[in-house]
């Protein structure tokens, strides 16, 4: 199977990058148009994502952030990012025709509600990270970090919708939602959990300051409200308006941050400890937010104050790296936010991250989508916009299609953390969000042609 596998993989490798290993340079990489590359992106992202699920010699249904075991040590299973790559893997089962591989992937989803379930009674809510043998990471980190248990919430209650909607209510019932309580039942614990601790100070994303988060707050709403559809299903109604009824409140939480500063929405607010370096408050984290946690219409891309914020943060970064001096490969790499010293293995300053620039892509995509019904030519604008940014991670991606976590901002090569999880999953939401925008403009293009045509009858 590994032969096989790696065989698929190289051959995927010289599609999309003709240049060989023993040659790459950043000064001959051959871009591909954007749209293609992305499209060989993808298959390659798949396979390497479901690589680091439940790899060998680890508990089923563990998620490793990276085969990297050190400088630095990611071979651990993060919630936050176990939950969005699951989430990809969800969209897998839900759309795959093939009964063997839809059957893969829904074993993978029942793995990993095992082991989430057995990570919250042996650590508790929380706590972000577990070794991947399913035991707690002991060691000092920024806990808690509670975007993790909401952002899993919502994809096992996606799941556990979908298996309701297939005839499968017992096993929804038996291993995901019960409407007991003391919660007995993996999804019902996270929604007791979010709806009971929201408005507690708790670590970002980027685990490095405890304090009240957009991000964080994005991902607890849509939780909640998810939650709640599945409640009324599971013949929970009074869990469901408690649910909503704190999706609410976190909705005029979310509000403030958005009032706070009149040029961009800021990332966090009532710093209570951590990094006290962040003085700008500009982190691509929000845009993530708007990506993992918009709901309902609610912070759309396209809202004025999220697309001002976009326009800092690309404005920012653009002039902050030495490689984006250099536009004509496409648009800014961007980081996590200005005052970043993070490096991989070391804290001697920022780069671009390739999931924030992903995120930039991804972000110019929804936007796209957002509005092309309005106006098609700004839609077609914000579309390129989002390839300009997939040809800035094309461009310094390794020659197989691997990705790393960051791009050295100096030399233009993959840094920190080989494979990263996250970055797949990334990739594989770009391109679904590209191909939704795509349909949108054609949609549109075709409505106004049709339009056109009548008045021309009339």
């Amino acid at each position: 199977m590994k032969l096989i596998m790696n065989s698929i993989l190289s051959l995927l490798f010289l599609q999309v990058c003709p240049v060989t290993a023993a040659e790459y340079s950043l000064k001959n990489v051959k871009m591909w148009p954007a749209n293609i590359w992305l499209q060989k992106e993808s298959q390659i992202a798949e396979t390497l994502l479901l690589k680091n699920i439940s790899p060998e010699g680890t508990k089923p249904g563990s998620v490793i952030a990276s085969p990297q075991k050190e400088n630095p040590n990611y071979y651990r299973h993060w919630v936050r990012d176990s939950a969005l790559t699951m989430q990809v893997v969800l969209k897998f089962w839900s759309e795959n025709k093939i009964r063997s591989k839809a059957n893969f992937y829904n074993h993978l989803l029942q793995d990993y509600a095992q082991f989430s379930r057995k990570g919250q009674r042996t650590a508790g809510l929380g706590e972000p990270i577990f070794e991947v043998d399913g035991t707690p990471f002991l060691g000092p980190w920024g806990r808690p970090q509670n975007d993790g248990p909401a952002y899993r919430a919502i994809v096992l209650a996606e799941w556990a919708e979908r298996l309701i909607d297939a005839g499968e209510t017992d096993y929804v019932k038996n291993n995901l939602y019960s409407a007991s309580l003391p919660a007995q039942s993996v999804i019902k614990a996270d929604l007791e959990y979010v709806s009971s601790h929201w408005m507690e100070p708790c670590f970002d994303l980027w685990e490095e300051v405890k304090a009240q988060h957009f991000y964080t707050k994005m991902i607890q709403r849509k939780a909640l409200l998810v939650g709640a559809n599945l409640a009324r299903r599971m013949s929970d109604p009074l869990a469901a308006e408690w649910y909503e009824l704190q999706a609410r409140k976190i909705e005029n939480s979310i509000l403030e941050f958005a009032h706070l500063n009149s040029e961009y929405i800021g990332a966090s607010s009532g710093w209570v400890e951590g990094l006290h370096s962040k003085n700008s408050n500009l982190d691509i984290s929000v845009i993530l937010g708007v990506l993992h946690g918009s709901y309902d219409s609610f912070f759309k891309a396209s809202d004025s104050q999220v697309q001002k914020t976009f326009e800092k943060i690309n404005a920012v970064f653009a002039n902050l790296y030495p490689i984006n001096q250099n536009l004509q490969n496409g648009a800014a790499g961007l980081g996590r936010y200005t005052e970043d010293i993070y490096a991989g293995a070391h804290f001697n300053g920022c780069n671009p991250w390739v999931l924030a620039t992903l995120a930039g892509a991804e972000y110019c995509y929804k936007v796209a989508s957002e509005t092309a019904a309005f106006n098609v030519k700004t839609s077609e604008q914000w579309m390129k916009r989002g390839d300009s940014f997939i040809q800035r991670v094309q461009f310094h991606a390794n020659p197989d299609g691997s990705l790393s976590e960051q791009i050295d901002k100096y030399s233009g090569y993959m840094t920190s953390a080989r494979d990263l999880t996250w970055n797949y999953a990334a990739v594989l939401t770009t391109s679904e969000a590209r191909r939704e925008s795509e349909i949108k403009i054609a949609l549109a293009k075709n409505k106004i042609k049709t339009q056109k045509t009548y008045k021309g009858i009339k």
